[in-house]
């Protein structure tokens, strides 16, 4: 048996659900971080502070 499908069709078919799916995950994330942020009134234990600078005396 041969497979008869139009190759350009599936491809964009696929490229459009990776793109829902990414969009997805970025919205997901950032209603994710809103709700920590209000869970912990702001102070969101998953934001990196950076780095704290030592004194040298």
């Amino acid at each position: 048996m041969q497979n008869n499908f139009d190759l350009l069709g599936t491809t964009g078919q696929t490229n459009f659900l990776y793109g829902v799916a990414v969009v997805g995950l970025l919205v997901g994330s950032w209603f994710l971080d809103r709700a920590i942020s209000v869970i912990t009134n702001g102070q969101n234990p998953l934001v990196l502070k950076g780095l704290k600078k030592i004194d040298e005396n």
